[in-house]
């Protein structure tokens, strides 16, 4: 029955898919329009007017798909499907799979200004680029074509009109990336989930759209710039400073425009990682450019991109929801290689991937900078707490460690507060499924605190041959560059033995090959630099902070977590927003509308209604406020509803003040024999090299005569130069005749 469920869903995912980008191959097109004219011939309503079937035509689909893929990713969990290695599949679905696993793991283009990019990148940018050259072309040349054939006024210039004509079709072209724009940011986004993209790596198609909307926003208010100066300061709508009382205004997209570029500087990379607290709240400006872009538009060519917004909105309203409350930290230490480890206490009903990561916000460092981390602890392991390493590297992950140090550790253990500061989290995110369960040898490849997301993996694996699981990898190939020897100290955080009793007699083999590109000699002096950065002796451990056993206890819970309350808040967000502008329209907009002609006007195009209408209209700019009103009310009252009710369903999360910690006879408390080096830990299975950073290409030749035949999945987490070392690598060696083939996973934490 489930898998009828999944089937039965999916079509209707690929239904809605089809039919959403049918609407826009036909927007520019004349069929197109006659469709359109058509469809609000039959749906136009007194209770929406022509918002109605521009609402179901481009925006409900989008949230329709959104609450189908949280059922079906619902169905996912409930009725877990395990990974399989493409040998172990039938011959009919091999060969797609294949064909799958190349696109997305298959590095194309290496050390782009773009990044890495695989082959399901290069499709994302032509599609993209298709259909924003589609909607953009298909009606400007016919217009330019027109353009001259036509006899000009005295005065007037054909190329001035040309020039008015691209300003209009850009602005209509805008509609597509402007659509799109904000799936990518969403961190729990439903569509993200469904296709196992973690966030983290379609922050990048965030900023590929966020370039070309600017680029193309810039271009329409050039040409329309010059059109208007040259066709004597007006255009057909009126003049550039005025808000018209109907129709489009220029000035709302002026204001728009230049709200836009200024986000736009402020979002280069030399801007945001110098800089992130001025990137970030100047980055809040894309409420002024959807703002204002509304009132340019109108509200019915909104809808063109309302949907993407509103989702967006719904999952920035579920973080806020979670990290109103600062959460409890159970420990604070700094472990010998000179990483903190945090750990939290998370509600038992929190499950988290082992490349998950959590966001971390600590106001008294920065009150505005929410940094990923990845947890260095596995959701498998029986604990109700989750761990992250921090290395003390740059300036915000120095001033919290120079924040812990600050308090005697003496009176951290007293009770009272559980924490010298307030610490705030968000999160887990990561990737929907563990792609990494479905190869046989995995090579993982890190550069200096890249190691984090491998603790995690091995941690994971560890439990699961603990469970019995089969099917699961067999090798690990781990290959880490650290700058000094006391980093390798990390690895003394996971002992194999203590989690998993019979790992000597089990297939699983670990082979960790450690380099360490800076020191050299004897290692008197090793780690200095990294002892001064944290305060203690190098090669020690601190522990900074414990919590007593009867402080209170705030867990890192997560109604994301749950994808049926999820698209419950959806479903409520989108009939109540749309509800609520129904009765607005009846109640304010229609009874005040004196005018003749039609609520309809497109940017750009007047074929259904009069340039100039007669009688006194309704002011489109307060119909667009009301829209925004009506969003408001949809997302926070609809929505905060059904999160209410969640919370009420989840009593415990209401009494957290009076629930305690439990004591350490009743909290496992894995890897704490580990660092104090009485069990064998990963540190001690580890061969290490000093000299510069091993050639990648080297290693992999090595690597693939130990498991021919064999696809592998490698993992590369780093700093850049590592990610297109291995990048590289990995495509040469695919490129060529091999029959061992390395499947590329990049791991980044830049965002």
């Amino acid at each position: 029955m489930a898998l009828f469920a999944k089937i039965a869903i999916l079509l209707l995912l690929w239904g809605l898919f089809l039919f959403w980008t049918i609407e826009w191959l036909i927007f520019p097109t004349e069929p197109g329009m006659e469709y359109k004219a058509g469809a609000i011939k039959d749906t136009q309503s007194d209770f929406l007017d022509l918002n109605g079937p521009y609402y179901l035509m481009y925006t409900l689909p989008v949230f329709l798909f959104a609450i189908l893929t949280l059922v079906y990713l619902e169905l996912l969990r409930k009725y877990p499907e395990r990974e399989q290695r493409t040998s172990e599949l039938p011959k009919w679905s091999r060969f797609w799979a294949k064909i799958s696993n190349a696109m997305w793991t298959q590095p194309i283009v290496v050390g782009t200004p773009m990044g890495i990019l695989t082959a399901a990148d290069l499709v994302a940018i032509a599609v993209v680029g298709f259909g924003f050259l589609w909607l953009f072309c298909n009606q400007l040349l016919p217009a330019l074509d027109i353009v001259d054939h036509t006899e000009m006024k005295r005065g007037r210039e054909r190329w001035m009109i040309k020039v008015g004509r691209v300003g209009t079709w850009t602005g209509r072209a805008w509609y597509l990336p402007m659509a799109l724009l904000f799936f990518p940011i969403s961190r729990g986004s439903p569509i993200l989930r469904l296709l196992n993209v973690p966030f983290e790596h379609a922050v990048r198609y965030h900023r590929w759209l966020g370039h070309l909307s600017l680029w193309v926003l810039l271009v329409h208010s050039i040409t329309f710039a010059l059109h208007i100066y040259y066709t004597g300061g007006r255009v057909v709508d009126g003049p550039i400073f005025e808000w018209p009382r109907f129709g489009v205004s220029n000035l709302a997209g002026v204001i728009a425009m230049l709200a836009g570029i200024f986000l736009w500087v402020t979002s280069l990379e030399l801007v945001r990682k110098r800089f992130f607290d001025v990137f970030y709240i100047i980055h809040h400006m894309y409420l002024l450019v959807f703002a204002f872009a509304a009132w340019h538009v109108g509200d019915f060519a909104t809808f063109y991109f309302l949907g993407c917004v509103m989702l967006y909105f719904i999952d920035r309203f579920l973080r806020m929801i979670q990290s109103r409350d600062a959460v409890s930290v159970l420990s604070a230490q700094v472990l010998p290689s000179g990483v903190v480890k945090l750990k939290f206490p998370k509600s038992s009903s929190l499950s988290f991937k082992a490349l998950g990561m959590i966001y971390i916000n600590v106001p008294s460092v920065s009150r505005f900078e929410w940094h990923p981390f990845s947890t260095t602890s596995s959701s498998l392991e029986n604990s109700n707490d989750m761990s992250l390493c921090i290395k003390p590297l740059g300036g915000w992950t120095r001033s919290l460690l120079d924040s812990l140090t600050e308090s005697e550790p003496s009176k951290n253990n007293s009770g009272g507060c559980p924490l010298p500061l307030k610490l705030f989290a968000e999160g887990p995110y990561g990737p929907e499924r563990d792609y990494f369960l479905r190869y046989k040898t995995l090579v993982l490849v890190a550069g200096g605190v890249g190691i984090t997301p491998y603790m995690s993996i091995i941690r994971d694996l560890l439990c699961r041959y603990q469970l019995g699981q089969e099917g699961i990898p067999e090798n690990v190939e781990l290959i880490w560059c650290v700058p000094r020897r006391t980093d390798l100290a990390t690895l003394k955080d996971v002992s194999p033995t203590q989690m998993f009793p019979d790992f000597a007699n089990s297939k699983l083999n670990i082979v960790i090959r450690t380099f360490v590109t800076r020191e050299h000699g004897d290692g008197k002096d090793e780690g200095k630099a990294a002892g001064l950065a944290v305060g203690v002796p190098v090669g020690s451990e601190e522990v900074l902070f414990k919590a007593a056993d009867q402080q209170p206890r705030r867990e890192v819970a997560h109604i994301g977590q749950s994808n049926l309350w999820v698209a419950a808040v959806i479903a409520a967000a989108t009939t109540g927003f749309i509800l609520t502008h129904g009765v607005f329209h009846i109640a304010v907009v229609r009874p005040n509308n004196h005018s003749s002609a039609p609520f309809f006007f497109e940017h750009g195009g007047h074929s259904h209604g009069p340039a100039e209408p007669q009688g006194k209209p309704f002011p489109t700019a307060v119909t667009v406020t009301l829209l925004f009103v009506s969003m408001l009310l949809g997302v926070v009252v609809f929505g905060g509803a059904v999160v209410l009710m969640w919370m009420w369903s989840k009593r415990s999360l209401s009494k957290t003040d009076a629930a305690y910690m439990a004591s350490p006879e009743q909290v496992a408390q894995p890897g704490a024999a580990d660092l104090e080096g009485n069990q064998t830990s990963l540190l001690d299975q580890a061969t290490t090299a000093e000299g510069p950073r091993p050639n990648i290409a080297e290693l992999f030749e090595g690597i693939s005569g130990k498991y021919p035949g064999e696809d592998l999945g490698v993992m590369v987490s780093g700093p850049e130069s590592l990610q297109d070392s291995v990048a590289e690598a990995c495509r040469n060696r695919n490129f060529k005749y091999c029959n061992t083939r390395f499947q590329f996973y990049s791991i980044s934490f830049d965002l």
